[in-house]
């Protein structure tokens, strides 16, 4: 089976989407498919992917937009008009040129998956509005209704699919991660060192876009409004300034003279980002939209508890005690953040653990990755419908 996932993008930048396809396209692989990735990268990038997620490099292909205003590489769209190949495409997330390719790999008689990942929630849907209204009567929803199977990541996409009036089958299919992310180790002293950061606070840290959809509008108030409870800890915020939020969140900070207990650093790749698990005691994501976050997966995965709003399905951090799964509003971080804060040092640990054993339990790519080839091969053959496709 010749399967190929297109992506935004697989580089350093991409965070999520990139570890997902990445992960799940390399898990395909060592169970022997015949698998390739596509995305808007440049070589760099490639070079980089190859290397960070040990997958050959040749099976990388970037194609670089060379039409700025449409972001579309016309070398891209020219491969995907001639290649008759793939027997399967499963594109991660909407609203870009992926689409496109996706509808013409289609026309080529490859059967095709879409996983939005978060790109059809409420929230995300108001955002540029006006142009995904355009995108979708232009081409999208034609390239939606076309798919063989919707894939969704948590039982909130599910719901996604429907409001939107979509009627194809739907696979339930979670994130993972790779075995090896349960074996690294950090440095978290160099960390602290690096960046200057107080060595007798414990760090909540959080790791994702400096974005507005993030919540970190309701994280900084409910930090505020803790006073003295937050004396022991410190907030520490790392990831790429998007739409010149950081600017936005750095005038929060010094409205709500959180100077010493906020501090805000440059993205951290590869080795550095286990440095700054190393170095956290809780991890946090306070969301107002999201798909599957991997950086949750990945944070537990490395042996840290979590708070996240229920803007993505965590129902597993309150049933397995290694966090909180909470409303989306600043009093319920809040809540959450004095159940941290009470938290005493054997407590933390036991919920690292717990972390450590749900991930194992349940959100391997090399289990997962069954899942999507069974899915898969019901898509070409249509016969022993798995039990997650609804």
């Amino acid at each position: 089976m010749k399967i190929l996932h297109t992506v935004s993008s697989f580089g350093k930048e991409s965070y999520g989407l990139g570890s997902i396809s990445m992960g799940i396209a390399k898990a395909q692989f060592e169970l022997g498919e015949d698998v390739y990735v596509w995305s808007s990268d440049t070589k760099d990038d490639i070079v980089w992917a190859s290397q960070l997620y040990d997958f050959p490099q040749e099976r990388l292909l970037g194609f670089p937009p060379n039409i700025p205003l449409l972001k579309i590489s016309s070398s891209e769209l020219r491969e995907a008009l001639r290649n008759k190949s793939f027997d399967i495409v499963h594109q991660h997330s909407l609203w870009t040129s992926k689409s496109l390719v996706t509808s013409l790999l289609n026309k080529n008689g490859a059967k095709t998956c879409i996983a939005a990942h978060g790109t059809l929630s409420e929230f995300a849907l108001k955002k540029s509005k006006f142009k995904k209204e355009i995108a979708l009567a232009l081409f999208e929803r034609n390239n939606l209704n076309k798919v063989s199977v919707l894939h969704a990541t948590s039982e909130y996409e599910i719901e996604d699919y429907k409001r939107i009036g979509l009627e194809n089958p739907i696979a339930y299919i979670d994130n993972g991660v790779g075995t090896t992310i349960m074996l690294e180790k950090g440095d978290g002293e160099a960390f602290k060192s690096n960046y200057q950061l107080p060595s007798d606070k414990k760090i909540l840290l959080y790791l994702s876009r400096i974005t507005p959809k993030k919540g970190l509008d309701m994280l900084l108030p409910a930090i505020a409004e803790l006073k003295e409870h937050f004396d022991d800890w410190i907030l520490v915020i790392v990831g790429n300034d998007e739409f010149n939020y950081q600017l936005e969140v750095e005038k929060i900070v010094k409205e709500l003279n959180l100077e010493n207990k906020i501090f805000i650093i440059e993205p951290q790749y590869g080795k550095d980002k286990f440095n700054a698990f190393d170095a956290a005691d809780f991890f946090i994501l306070p969301s107002y939209s999201e798909g599957s976050p991997m950086v949750v997966v990945d944070a537990l995965a490395y042996g840290l508890p979590v708070i996240t709003t229920k803007s993505s399905s965590w129902k597993d951090l309150n049933e397995n005690k290694c966090g909180y799964w909470v409303d989306i509003n600043k009093d319920a971080i809040k809540q959450s953040l004095l159940r941290m804060i009470a938290l005493n040092d054997h407590q933390l640990f036991e919920y690292g653990e717990n972390a450590k054993k749900l991930v194992i339990d349940k959100y391997l790519w090399n289990e997962i990755s069954k899942k999507t080839i069974l899915l898969y091969n019901w898509m070409i053959n249509k016969d022993l419908k798995p039990d997650f496709i609804y």
